[in-house]
């Protein structure tokens, strides 16, 4: 269902791996993933999904920004998973079954269900309680679930029951200092994603200040490349790659408990070029 169907591969993606184990560490209540655009958020969140029906079977709610968008991801991103993924073949029944338990926004599977529900929906909101609750585009949320209150404090709020509740936001951030994800980043304890230098091995974050572009007589920018800060080599994208293969999760907050926070910006995405980043 996504741009580059087939087989998944974490090390297509390599930062992907720390924001999925962190949903399983029993150590961990909270996940909050602060990221841009393309950098596969969503498939992490079916991934999640897909090993709770397979292995940890839970009650589970899936909320988006309004209900349509809910019923879109169900039929376009959570229905291909399941009848094209071999491990959850048969253990969501076929929704023409008269007793199958399976609408478009609620799935039954042997020790659970998913719930769709919409953040613009309070109603969705406040049915039955799960044990993991998945927060997908916090930021585009409205401010309230109709006369109802925040809508992640109503989605939260369904799984104060669970000892070994999950809770995942994830989001790109919006405007700065009315940002929920930001809000809830800045209560974790943020981890980056620190890459190799191929050339000296020193490790860094990539950021936008070290990119390097050349311009030709129409302005059009030209031998993108990315300046490592160790030893100033001058790094390109098939480098990326490697870089990012070779990569590691950093908490920079040891001090906080049970929340891990992610972010990752647009510069390490497999699905974007540094070129066309420059470009865009």
């Amino acid at each position: 269902s996504s741009a580059e169907p087939g087989q998944w591969f974490t090390s297509r993606a390599e930062y992907q791996r720390g924001m999925m184990d962190a949903v399983s560490d029993p150590s961990v209540e909270t996940v909050v993933v602060m990221s841009s655009a393309q950098v596969g958020k969503t498939e992490i969140i079916n991934n999640v999904i897909g090993f709770h029906i397979h292995q940890d079977p839970a009650p589970i709610l899936l909320v988006q920004p309004t209900i349509e968008m809910a019923e879109t991801w169900s039929k376009d991103r959570l229905a291909p998973m399941l009848r094209d993924t071999p491990a959850l073949k048969g253990l969501v029944k076929d929704p023409r079954s008269r007793d199958s338990g399976n609408t478009l926004r609620q799935k039954q599977f042997p020790g659970g269900q998913i719930a769709m529900a919409g953040a613009n929906s309070a109603a969705s909101l406040s049915s039955r309680p799960v044990r993991l609750v998945l927060l997908d585009e916090i930021d585009r949320y409205p401010p309230s679930a109709g006369t109802e209150g925040d809508p992640v404090k109503l989605a939260v709020k369904r799984s104060t029951t669970f000892w070994n509740r999950k809770v995942n936001l994830t989001s790109t951030p919006t405007t700065k200092g009315a940002s929920r994800i930001e809000a809830a980043w800045e209560e974790s304890d943020q981890r980056i994603y620190e890459v190799p230098c191929p050339v000296c091995g020193g490790f860094q974050v990539l950021l936008w200040g070290a990119i390097k572009f050349d311009r030709d007589e129409k302005g059009k920018p030209l031998n993108v490349r990315y300046e490592c800060e160790h030893c100033r080599a001058q790094l390109t994208e098939p480098d990326k790659h490697r870089m990012i293969r070779n990569g590691r999760w950093v908490i920079t907050r040891p001090w906080i408990e049970r929340v891990a926070g992610f972010h990752v910006n647009e510069l390490y995405s497999p699905w974007s070029t540094w070129g066309s980043i420059v470009e865009n």
